[in-house]
């Protein structure tokens, strides 16, 4: 069953066009309209690692335990 578009959701690249992202199928998410925008104002064109990198050397006194400890608890099998 193919997925309806929604007016109210927009096509997301996660590795940034601005940055060598493409319009390949593994690069671009639906989310929300909303949502979408708000990314953008928290985190301009920053890739996942990179807000993750900025999150923890800025706010979390780099303790890169946490995130290994959230990373090892979403990937268990």
């Amino acid at each position: 069953m193919r997925k309806r578009k929604s007016k109210h959701n927009s096509r997301h690249h996660i590795n940034p066009r601005s940055v060598g992202g493409d319009f390949s199928p593994e690069n671009i998410v639906r989310v929300n309209s909303k949502k979408h925008e708000a990314y953008h104002i928290l985190f301009d064109n920053r890739r996942p690692d990179e807000i993750i990198e900025r999150l923890v050397n800025n706010y979390w006194n780099g303790q890169w335990d946490w995130v290994r400890d959230a990373y090892e608890r979403n990937n268990q099998v």
